[in-house]
């Protein structure tokens, strides 16, 4: 698992889902949302929830198939 820390003359830091909301003033309340490796899934299983994020983010599907091309490191060569 990768973890982000800073390094600082005075010690190592992390940045927690809370200093995120507070630094950005970006609510996180409501339910976890999480996607499985999308190497697992079917091509349409891919696709839905291409489309959960873009609902979610408000963005558009290229910009969140993007997003889960980038993240996952995937491309449509590798699914299915």
């Amino acid at each position: 698992m990768e973890t982000n820390t800073f390094h600082l003359p005075f010690g190592e830091m992390s940045i927690s889902l809370e200093d995120v909301s507070f630094l950005l003033k970006i609510p996180v309340t409501g339910k976890i949302v999480a996607v499985e490796n999308f190497a697992r899934y079917t091509e349409e299983s891919r696709s839905d929830a291409i489309k959960m994020v873009s609902n979610l983010l408000g963005v558009s599907v290229e910009e969140a198939e993007e997003e889960v091309n980038i993240s996952k490191g995937l491309t449509g060569a590798n699914i299915g």
